[in-house]
C-alpha cells in the first residue's frame, strides 16, 4: 500500500493519479479536503496533533511525504516519519525544495531540518527537491494575470527553472514503486531556465493579451500575500528564496526527470498552451 500524503495537493493529486495508472494501491491522506478519485482509500489525519496518524499507515509498504505549509511543518513532518518507521515502512519519498542543502533560507531550513529527520530514522528514502511549480501560474499568479494582465514578484526579471508538477509525481511515482533511486537527492526542473518576462510573453502570444511582469518591493509583497498566508515568515521566506536563485546561488538545470522516467519534462510553452484558457477573463 502507497500512502500518499498531501493527496489533495498539487503533486500530491498528481501522484495519486500515476500510481492509479499504474494499478497499484493507494491511500490518499487528508485532513479536511478529501482527495479526488485516483485513491484506492482515503484516510483524515490531522498532522497538528498526530490524530488517525498511526490508523492511516497500517499496512503501509511506502509513503509519499508531502505537507501544505503549516506554522510548525517540521513537527509535522517528523511526526509522521516516526509514525512510518512505528509502523514497519520500507521507503519515504519526500517532496522537499531545491537548494535544501544550503539552508540558506526560510524554506530550504525547514524542509533541510526534516530530511535530517528522515535519514536519521533509518527507513530507506528519496529526496525530491523541485524548483517552482509551473502550476503557480493558475493557482496563485493566476487571478492577477487574468484580471490586470500583471505577474508581481518580489525580485528583478531572471531566468527560473520551473517545472510541472505532474513531472514531480512521475518521479514520485517511479521512486515509490522501484528501489532504484534509494538514498538520493533528486534535483528536479524543467527542461531549461526561462526568464519571468519571457514566461508572460509566452502568456501573452496565447491569450491575445498584454501580460507584463512587474517587480515589486518585499514590503508590497508583504502586504499583498499577508491575508492569505501562514506567517510573515513564509511570506518573507519566498522573497528570500526568489532573492537566492536571482543571485544565481541555485541549481540552473538537471537532468534527473529524464533519468528517472525515460521522457524529458515538460517546457513552459506547453503547459502555457494546455491551460491558456486559465488567464483569459
Amino acid at each position: 500500500m502507497h500512502v500518499i500524503f498531501g493527496s489533495s495537493g498539487v503533486v500530491g493529486s498528481a501522484v495519486l493519479a500515476e500510481l492509479h495508472q499504474k494499478g497499484l494501491p493507494t491511500r490518499g491522506i487528508y485532513r479536511s479536503r478529501k482527495p479526488g478519485p485516483h485513491a484506492s482509500e482515503v484516510a483524515r489525519v490531522d498532522l497538528e496533533t498526530g490524530d488517525g496518524l498511526d490508523a492511516s499507515l497500517v499496512g503501509a509498504t511506502t509513503v509519499f511525504l508531502a505537507t501544505g505549509d503549516m506554522i510548525d511543518q517540521v513537527s509535522a513532518e517528523l511526526r509522521v516519519i516516526e509514525a512510518a518507521r512505528r509502523a514497519g515502512v520500507g521507503r519515504i519519498v519526500k517532496l522537499s525544495i531545491m537548494s535544501a542543502e544550503s539552508e540558506a533560507f526560510f524554506y530550504a531550513r525547514v524542509h533541510r531540518a526534516i530530511e535530517r529527520g528522515l535519514l536519521a530514522s533509518g527507513i530507506a528514502y528519496t529526496l525530491l527537491r523541485p524548483g517552482g511549480f509551473m502550476q503557480n501560474f493558475v493557482h496563485y499568479y493566476g487571478h492577477a494575470i487574468r484580471t490586470e494582465g500583471v505577474l508581481r514578484l518580489p525580485c528583478d526579471d531572471f531566468a527560473e527553472n520551473v517545472i510541472d508538477a505532474r513531472d514531480i509525481a512521475r518521479v514520485a511515482a517511479e521512486c515509490l514503486s522501484s528501489d532504484r533511486f534509494e538514498g538520493q537527492a533528486l534535483t528536479l526542473c524543467g527542461p531549461r531556465p526561462i526568464s519571468y518576462s519571457a514566461m508572460v510573453a509566452e502568456i501573452s502570444a496565447l491569450t491575445g493579451r498584454k501580460v507584463t511582469f512587474e517587480s515589486i518591493s518585499p514590503d508590497a509583497f508583504r502586504e499583498a500575500m499577508l491575508p492569505y498566508a501562514v506567517s510573515r515568515e513564509h511570506v518573507d521566506g519566498i522573497t528570500a528564496m526568489l532573492r537566492y536563485h536571482q543571485e544565481g546561488r541555485g541549481p540552473k538545470t538537471s537532468d534527473a526527470v529524464l533519468e528517472v522516467t525515460g521522457t524529458r519534462p515538460r517546457s513552459f510553452e506547453e503547459f502555457a498552451r494546455e491551460h491558456a484558457s486559465s488567464w483569459v477573463p
